[in-house]
């Protein structure tokens, strides 16, 4: 996300608490046009981040397993939209129906002509299906 959208997201959420219910309705709809773009909803921005293990001391290292990193999806801020691509087809799940929809996006991804829209696309359903393993 760029900075003027996540400084005009911070204020549209900061508007939400005002006590004119109509100004709260457009900046709810204003803030949820922000988010669309870049493939995120309500439940990233509200709901707490998993929470990561402590370490006693900060200096100290995690160990990393090297064969659970090379398997591992990339993060979805390292994932180009062919690998988001072909992980969500190959993935048991995404239904058939969705990879339906997936596919029409081939020749944009070949082509590199990825718009915002189908990026966000492809990020929202990477994000579930493939990095929380939910289907969809």
């Amino acid at each position: 996300m760029n900075t003027s959208d996540y400084e005009r997201l911070l204020k549209l959420v900061a508007m939400l608490g005002s006590t004119n219910d109509g100004e709260v309705l457009n900046a709810v709809a204003a803030a949820s046009r922000v988010m669309n773009g870049y493939g995120l909803d309500w439940s990233d921005i509200v709901l707490p981040r998993k929470l990561l293990p402590v370490r006693a001391n900060v200096t100290e290292d995690l160990p990393l397993d090297e064969e659970e990193l090379a398997d591992a999806p990339p993060p979805l801020d390292k994932a180009t939209p062919k690998v988001m691509y072909e992980l969500l087809l190959a993935s048991n799940n995404v239904s058939s129906d969705v990879k339906r929809d997936i596919r029409r996006h081939f020749g944009a991804i070949r082509d590199g002509r990825i718009t915002p829209a189908i990026r966000g696309e492809l990020q929202t359903m990477y994000n579930y299906a493939i990095l929380k393993g939910l289907s969809i």
